[in-house]
């Protein structure tokens, strides 16, 4: 069998395979049972960060506001000085940080209070 030949059957089967990991997350999502999806959306989440993912499910909350050093003793560690310094972009709501994922993963959006010193993390209710 040649290289190209080889290559396309490979190409072919990864394309079915993600067509089926497709079809898997759809029935998850639509699932009726929140302890599947829970897993699903931790999954995504790093080990580092996932204290924070964890918090926020149980929560059970629309809105949870937390102080900096609440945060590191959920987490178990202390945030990098980034996090107090440059605010905004840390805690800004984007999928190119991991540690961005422990919340948006559970479905919260981050909101910086420079006056209190506090993350406010809204629950996305659409």
């Amino acid at each position: 069998m040649e290289y190209s030949q080889i290559m396309l059957e490979m190409l072919e089967r990864i394309k079915v395979l993600e067509n089926k990991v497709k079809v898997l997350e759809e029935k998850i999502e639509n699932s009726a049972d929140p302890q599947q999806k829970e897993t699903v959306q931790l999954e995504k989440v790093s080990a580092k960060y996932r204290g924070l993912a964890e918090y926020l499910l149980e929560s059970k909350q629309t809105k949870v506001t937390l102080s900096y050093p609440q945060i590191e003793r959920i987490l178990g560690f202390p945030l990098p000085d980034t996090a107090k310094n440059f605010k905004h972009s840390y805690w800004a709501n984007t999928k190119t940080h991991s540690y961005a994922s422990s919340w948006m993963a559970v479905g919260y959006k981050a909101r910086v209070d420079t006056e209190s010193d506090t993350i406010t993390f809204i629950k996305n209710l659409i």
